[in-house]
């Protein structure tokens, strides 16, 4: 499922969005819009492949960090992977991997989400 741009699968209760492009124009509206039908479905877990966009602007990183914290707010996660060395620059310059969940690769993005899950259900099992 997804968009001619956006490739969406599921790994386990993980969706993960990969970008084919830019995230300019409708694309970025899409991604955004996207995520919160998600949200929307309960699918709080979220990986964000950005291994095909080579650059984002300003506008662009703010509607990932909107996104972000809408799916925040709502009890989920997104994790962002496979950064352009430019993405990555642009984030740590303005302090936002601080904010963001950052991965170098799809799995490592996975795993982080799936051993957070299974921290979550054990702690619950405890109470």
């Amino acid at each position: 499922m997804g968009t001619d741009c956006i490739q969406e699968r599921e790994v386990g209760n993980v969706t993960v969005l990969a970008v084919d492009r830019n995230l300019k124009g409708s694309l970025e509206w899409s991604l955004k819009e996207r995520i919160d039908e998600l949200v929307r479905k309960g699918r709080l877990q979220i990986v964000v492949d950005l291994k095909q966009v080579p650059y984002m602007d300003s506008s662009e990183i703010g509607r990932l960090i909107r996104a972000h914290f809408s799916v925040r707010q709502a009890g989920g996660r997104v994790r962002l992977c496979n950064l352009s060395q430019k993405v990555a620059a642009v984030l740590k310059l303005s302090k936002l991997e601080t904010v963001l969940d950052l991965y170098e690769t799809e799995e490592a993005a996975l795993a982080s989400l799936l051993a957070s899950e299974t921290r979550k259900n054990l702690s619950t099992k405890d109470e």
